[in-house]
């Protein structure tokens, strides 16, 4: 029963939050080609900006909320509502304090706000504008936001973006329209505002009705030595949000400081595709992530691992093909759909493509690591590859411009993060060997080296002459194809394979029958 609850739940999340990625990316495409339109490029460098200056700020947060999710796994299987209205009422105190220390960071960084662009663009209203980043980012953290945890705890997330599909349409179609008939980015950003505050709200009122929490004593407290647990794992993973919030934080913010703003609105152009993309394969681990909370608080470690090298293998794949399809895919889709003046060189291209793999690795080492609860193990290397990435990124901009500040966020990840990572994992979670996974990690590096080496041959010969509709279909065919049938070829008498495929039989059955039900 409780596996097929765990199988339920991932699936509902999972079709959920597909759909929420598939309207996201819809309507952030049709915005900001509205945008593009009616503001010019000096504003996407802008938003970028001062949306990068806000995720570092969301460092105050500090890992709290994965460490409080972790922590509701145990009493949500036992049903124990009494710890689960002491642990929210915790929560609810700590976003609370990270709203207001949100605010007076935010506050204390406007006089310097000029030292982060680099030939500033003639638009006025600057430090306005940038409140209003503060304003939404501070706002995320109030007005309920606490209660959204409980339903990514209880494998019920798809319950979360049901509610952010809708308030993201309402959000988009407002901009959208403030846009072409005001041409005013105040106007833009306060709607933003405004959909997070109802967005928390109406997310909070479902889980007040859902749970029975909220009607137990308010006033009866967490005992100090489970706080004590709660923050000792919010030490741990302090370190590991701080290098979060600065690999992925900081690239725009040197990039505008040290190249200039404009490279910035390019940039986003890209962030914009490969974001909506990674949005996409991350629903995976979303949706299964508190279900493996839940796996793991009852199964062994050694079902646990075959878990992991399923996951793993499924990542690989999908990854893979992503930054096969960007490097052959994403300069021919921009020069379509905005023009050629908003394209970056194929340096930028590869080095998107391979934060974005790297990064989609160490997404699975982390879902493991924190649905097994290792929170406090390897606390210092955070901060080593956060430093790392700092002194790289200003050191290769100067010579290599865009491409070397996102270059230096790979080369920070794969000399520190990408070794350690699956050894902390391997040696305190699964009591296993990492050999065998470096030798498969470094063999699949391999392979998608050579494919994306002959894709790229491939993309410049189509589009040597010409970019246009007919060429784009041509590339995507190839795209589709070439690597997937390599893949193939070479994983298809791996039990990883044998179980997936499987698993995509069963359930093509299963929907047959109920469709030939329904006649």
């Amino acid at each position: 029963m409780q596996k097929n609850s765990r199988i339920k739940y991932s699936v509902a999340n999972l079709l959920s939050g597909f759909c929420y990625r598939i309207l996201i990316m819809v309507t952030a495409f049709i915005v900001r080609t509205v945008f593009i339109k009616c503001l010019n490029e000096e504003y996407l460098g802008i938003n970028g900006l001062y949306s990068n200056i806000l995720s570092m700020l969301s460092l105050a947060e500090l890992g709290f909320g994965t460490a409080m999710v972790y922590s509701m796994y145990q009493p949500l299987a036992n049903k124990d509502y009494e710890k689960l209205s002491q642990l929210m009422k915790l929560y609810k105190q700590v976003y609370s304090i990270v709203g207001a220390v949100v605010l007076v960071l935010g506050i204390l960084i406007v006089p310097f706000l000029d030292l982060l662009i680099k030939n500033k663009p003639d638009i006025n209203g600057l430090t306005f504008y940038y409140l209003l980043f503060l304003g939404n980012s501070v706002v995320s953290y109030w007005f309920f936001a606490y209660r959204l945890s409980i339903f990514q705890a209880d494998q019920k997330s798809y319950v979360i973006t049901r509610y952010q599909s809708l308030f993201n349409l309402i959000k988009s179609v407002f901009q959208i329209i403030v846009l072409l008939v005001f041409k005013n980015f105040t106007a833009y950003l306060i709607i933003q505002i405004l959909c997070t505050i109802a967005q928390n709200f109406a997310i909070s009122c479902k889980a007040k009705r859902n749970y029975p929490i909220w009607c137990l004593n308010k006033n009866d407290s967490l005992p100090q030595s489970e706080k004590k647990k709660i923050f000792k794992d919010v030490r741990a993973l302090m370190l590991a949000k701080v290098s979060h919030v600065i690999l992925n934080g900081t690239d725009n913010m040197i990039i505008s400081a040290f190249v200039n703003i404009n490279s910035v609105g390019l940039l986003s152009n890209y962030y914009l595709i490969t974001e909506a993309v990674s949005g996409i394969l991350t629903q995976i681990t979303g949706a299964i992530t508190a279900s493996l909370g839940n796996f793991f608080a009852i199964e062994s470690k050694d079902a646990g691992y075959q878990m992991f090298k399923k996951f793993d293998f499924l990542n690989f794949w999908l990854y893979g093909f992503s930054i096969v399809a960007f490097v052959g895919l994403l300069n021919p889709f921009i020069t379509l759909w905005i023009g050629s003046k908003f394209l970056l060189d194929k340096y930028v291209i590869l080095a998107l493509s391979l934060n974005f793999i790297v990064a989609g690795f160490m997404n699975t080492l982390w879902t493991f690591r924190s649905t097994l609860g290792l929170f406090t193990q390897g606390r210092i290397r955070p901060l080593i590859v956060s430093l790392l990435n700092i002194i790289l990124s200003i050191l290769f901009s100067y010579k290599w411009g865009v491409a070397g500040v996102l270059f230096a966020t790979s080369i920070s990840r794969l000399l520190v993060n990408l070794w350690y990572d699956p050894l902390l994992l391997h040696k305190y979670g699964f009591n296993k060997s990492v050999l065998p996974y470096y030798k498969k990690m470094i063999l699949r590096g391999a392979l998608l080296g050579i494919i994306v080496f002959f894709i790229q041959i491939i993309s410049n010969e189509i589009f040597r002459v010409e970019t246009n509709i007919i060429n784009f279909i041509i590339m995507v065919i190839i795209v589709v194809i070439v690597p997937n049938f390599i893949f193939f070829v070479i994983y298809f008498k791996t039990d990883e394979f044998q179980y997936f495929f499987k698993l995509l039989i069963s359930l093509f059955y299963k929907i047959k029958n109920n469709l030939d039900c329904r006649k």
